[in-house]
């Protein structure tokens, strides 16, 4: 086994092959923290896209959410064709971002990058527009692993599309590309079979295996206090579900949890890892839905993997 994920300097994280990947974060005992990044919001600081933010505040891996991997665009970062910033620079002082690969984006901040698409439950049920772009469909998984991505993560709502998508994405990567897959939270809204109260439907032991057996390299799961019902019990259950099936186990800190004050912050990070969990997803709910707020996703690195091994992420150069 090589280093730990937690060890590797930036240039060696985005050269990790996906043995090495997989590998180094169950050696790193539940200390790997990656951010979600939404380009379609606008950049939290002005000039800095939310892809930058994310890794110089403890983030070890980033994963892009309702991004056209055909058109990228990275906001706050410069177009490579000037002409794209010009009818912005005057009104809204953003630059666009267009025109950046993934690997110069990996090489610009040291970290891996992945990609949500997100998995329909039918083909006449698409997902809404923001996401029209993102959506699972076999060519776009080839695209995607195409292009650069590190891994790919598939999410949905409904168990059977999810488990065919990721039977269907292992055919086609093999062992070439990190699969993560899973249901990290609920719907957002009460409806279909999720009644008040009982919404453990979301994910359970059963499903996790399934997705395991599929071929989904690492599941996520909603983490304690996600959802209603999602107690250090259960969770645990899931994870231990994920952990029989040889996947690894990532926790989706989301549904807003992540924009709390830093007590619950701190308190998410230590309850869910007691369950277990290999690794953590902080998700993009700050002030817009697009990153987390900076301060916030320091302090759930420095409840997991101390001072040390945060501000070490934080402060080494891409270079090194």
């Amino acid at each position: 086994m090589g280093k730990r994920f937690l060890d590797y300097t930036p240039r060696e994280l985005v050269k990790l092959g996906q043995r090495d990947f997989l590998d180094s974060i169950r050696a790193s005992e539940g200390r790997v923290v990656g951010a979600y990044v939404c380009p379609y919001a606008p950049n939290y600081v002005e000039k800095v896209s939310n892809l930058e933010l994310a890794a110089s505040f403890g983030a070890d891996y980033i994963t892009l959410e309702g991004l056209n991997p055909r058109k990228m665009q990275m906001p706050g970062l410069p177009s490579k064709n000037p002409g794209d910033d010009s009818p912005f620079k005057a009104s809204l002082q953003v630059e666009m971002g267009y025109g950046w690969s993934v690997p110069e984006l990996k090489n610009l901040v040291g970290r891996p990058i992945g990609l949500i698409l997100l998995v329909p439950q039918s083909e006449d049920a698409p997902f809404g527009p923001l996401y029209a772009d993102s959506a699972y469909s076999p060519e776009m998984v080839q695209f995607v692993s195409a292009a650069g991505f590190d891994f790919v993560v598939l999410c949905g709502l409904d168990f059977d599309s999810m488990i065919r998508a990721v039977e269907n994405t292992k055919a086609l990567v093999g062992d070439t590309m990190v699969i993560e897959a899973g249901i990290p939270h609920g719907p957002g809204t009460i409806q279909g079979e999720y009644p008040p109260y009982n919404l453990r439907g979301v994910s359970t032991p059963e499903f996790v295996k399934r997705l395991a057996k599929a071929g989904a390299d690492i599941v996520d799961i909603p983490a304690v206090g996600v959802a209603p019902g999602f107690t250090m019990d259960y969770v645990g259950s899931l994870v231990d579900a994920a952990h029989e099936g040889k996947a690894l186990a990532a926790a989706s800190i989301a549904h807003s949890v992540e924009g709390s004050d830093p007590v619950t912050v701190g308190r998410a990070a230590v309850d869910n890892k007691i369950c277990g969990f290999d690794m953590f997803n902080f998700a993009a709910g700050g002030v817009y839905e697009s990153v987390a707020l900076p301060e916030q996703l320091q302090n759930f690195c420095i409840a997991l993997k101390g001072r040390r091994h945060t501000f070490r992420r934080m402060c080494q150069s891409p270079l090194r």
